[in-house]
């Protein structure tokens, strides 16, 4: 084969130029401290390590979820913890009402106070997150779950919803709790019910006393006519009021009994017409607390104790309900807890995973790089060597 000189230095500048390729790619493994640099470097380890980042990315996401959850929980557990101090500090006012030795203006004094602790429950119930959101409103978390006053009544606007944050990929966990199912679903101890005024009653009629006899737990409603005159609902079996019962009434001074489905219900004072009562076991803490306040102020002694004996029973209830709840958001921060250790620990296992199979061999990386410098320096040499030979360096 015939070799000229235009191929001599062709044939130079490309192992100079291979040379140097190699020598870049040694350079970068020991300046990236990684020997897949393109997947066609080793296309098995660089097809795994691309499954293997996508899954610490997704486990990254679920940590944040993991970590958005954890506060989301101390924040609910924060406000419970507040709301079973207040309505153990309303049980003992209750408890203290009941001294026999009280004066008027004092038991005007527990009143007072009672409505400042109705408020301030009102303000744990419309509790906000860092985002504004409310965090006992259910899924209606951007609007107030909680609207109304002790003299107008609470009405609970959320739903029973409970959001929730994915901590891992097949674990949704319950973040709220609905207000609803905390503060307005109180359960009486077994044999007993409560016996509640509306708020929006015009009359003075207020519950003084009742007793149960084959009581069959179901909620009444009981509405006042002109006259007065009363009807009874049974709600639980006839939601829609269609067949009212007439109860029995007797009247004695300024009380009123009636007797209705084994409840033998006294009120005290003179009712309105529109005015309203109901016999329920499951009850407001804010209807509980509401009456108990109305009690206190209307000066009857009789209604006072009844007042006081309610506001014990519903704030009893009212700490189960809590304390029911707080339980299961325990429950779940260690849950998060447990998720977060596991979490961890995959995270360091995929950095394990992606450093076997990307990262490069410094001792080796170091040494591959001396011999390509030394690779280019001979092939420069050579090069220059073999571009000197020439006839036409003989001729003069």
């Amino acid at each position: 084969m015939r070799v000229t000189t235009g191929m001599i230095f062709d044939s130079g500048v490309a192992q100079i130029q291979s040379q140097n390729s190699q020598l870049m790619k040694s350079q970068k493994e020991v300046a990236t401290g990684r020997r897949v640099l393109a997947p066609s470097d080793d296309p098995v380890a660089s097809a795994r390590a691309l499954e293997v980042t996508q899954s610490k990315s997704v486990n990254a996401l679920y940590t944040s979820n993991q970590g958005y959850a954890a506060d989301q929980l101390k924040l609910v557990d924060s406000k419970l913890s507040a709301a079973t101090d207040l309505v153990t500090y309303v049980r003992t006012r209750a408890v203290e009402s009941g001294n026999g030795a009280y004066s008027t203006s004092e038991q005007l004094s527990i009143a007072a106070d009672i409505t400042q602790q109705y408020s301030a429950l009102q303000g744990i119930a419309n509790s906000q997150d860092s985002t504004g959101e409310y965090v006992f409103g259910g899924y209606t978390s951007n609007t107030q779950p909680f609207v109304g006053s002790l003299t107008t009544g609470m009405t609970y606007q959320g739903d029973q919803g409970a959001r929730t944050l994915q901590i891992s990929s097949s674990r949704n966990l319950p973040v709220t709790s609905s207000g609803d199912e905390i503060f307005n679903v109180l359960r009486a101890s077994a044999g007993s019910a409560f016996a509640l005024s509306s708020a929006g009653n015009t009359g003075t009629a207020l519950v003084s006393g009742m007793s149960l006899s084959a009581y069959n737990n179901h909620a009444y409603d009981i509405s006042v006519g002109a006259g007065p005159t009363y009807q009874v609902f049974d709600s639980t079996a006839d939601p829609t009021h269609a067949a009212p019962i007439t109860p029995t009434v007797t009247t004695s001074g300024s009380d009123t009994t009636l007797n209705f489905g084994g409840v033998t219900l006294t009120l005290t004072g003179a009712p309105a017409a529109g005015d309203s009562y109901s016999v329920s076991t499951v009850a407001s803490a804010f209807d509980i607390m509401g009456n108990f306040a109305t009690a206190l102020q209307s000066g009857n002694t009789a209604v006072t104790r009844f007042g006081g004996r309610q506001a014990i029973a519903g704030m009893d209830a009212a700490q189960d309900s809590i304390s029911r709840v707080q339980a299961g958001v325990g429950s779940r921060m260690l849950e998060v807890e447990t998720q977060q250790n596991i979490g961890s620990s995959l995270d360091l296992q995929y950095s394990e995973t992606l450093s076997r199979l990307q990262d490069a061999d410094y001792a080796s990386a170091v040494s591959s790089l001396s011999q390509q410098q030394i690779y280019l320096q001979a092939a420069q040499q050579s090069f220059i060597k073999v571009s000197n030979l020439s006839l036409f360096n003989y001729i003069n």
